[in-house]
């Protein structure tokens, strides 16, 4: 089943006022300190086919996925070329494999979950409050035979007409948590100037650039336009994958 992902971004602008969803809760048992407020983000895995309805409501902390991504197809934007750490990894790139969850920062104050289903023929949408945050993710329940993975990816189109994918790292979700804050950030080698001609990145941390703020800063040079951030979920099974945002 092919997904195209890129076609609903606007509709974010209508969640300007959002109900708080702070959660609070116990530290895991991790090597990172996770104690502290943290929106918490549950994806839960069904098998395809599972619900046809809409899920809308910003306020839920949960979207469903596919528990079984194999046959799920995130479509690109044509045409393309894809960029891993500095190297091109293909031109016209027409699908990437699993489900993708686009993220947005509209500037809203709270978290919100614009589309929270995966079979209701369009995307899973979330949009981050303002800020910059630590996320940690850990697949809970019955384990599987595979991990599931997530990549983070930059979608850029510059005025030659075409789209660069940055991807900008990679998870593998198990039963202990693991740090995914990278997936949001940029850095020059991410950017691949040799590949894309993007401008690096500024202001960066140890690392790198918070890619919403990359795609303003891309907005300020000029010549770039219609950005995405998305994340490419391949599940192998799992019912459960939380995800946490700590402020940073």
């Amino acid at each position: 089943m092919t997904k195209k992902i890129f076609g609903i971004l606007l509709v974010v602008v209508l969640v300007a006022t959002i109900v708080p969803s702070v959660v609070f809760a116990k530290s895991p048992k991790t090597e990172f300190d996770l104690n502290g407020p943290h929106f918490n983000l549950n994806l839960l895995g069904k098998k395809t086919g599972w619900n046809d309805k809409e899920v809308s409501n910003p306020d839920r902390h949960t979207m469903f996925v596919p528990m079984d991504t194999s046959g799920w197809n995130i479509t690109l934007e044509l045409p393309n070329k894809v960029v891993n750490h500095g190297s091109k990894v293909e031109d016209n790139v027409a699908s990437l494999p699993g489900f993708g969850i686009i993220m947005t920062q509209t500037g809203a104050d709270d978290f919100a979950v614009i589309d929270g289903t995966a079979f209701d023929g369009d995307a899973c949408v979330l949009d981050l409050a303002a800020g910059k945050y630590k996320v940690v993710v850990v697949a809970k329940g019955k384990p599987t035979s595979e991990n599931a993975t997530i990549d983070g990816w930059a979608q850029v189109h510059n005025t030659t007409g075409l789209y660069y994918y940055l991807n900008l790292g990679t998870v593998s979700v198990g039963r202990k948590w693991v740090d995914a804050t990278d997936l949001f950030f940029i850095d020059i080698e991410e950017a691949s100037f040799g590949e894309t001609g993007l401008p690096d990145p500024v202001n960066q941390n140890e690392l790198g650039m918070w890619i919403f703020d990359y795609f303003d800063y891309l907005d300020t040079v000029g010549g770039y336009s219609d950005y995405a951030y998305f994340w490419q979920l391949q599940n192998h099974g799992s019912k459960l994958i939380q995800v946490r945002f700590y402020p940073m």
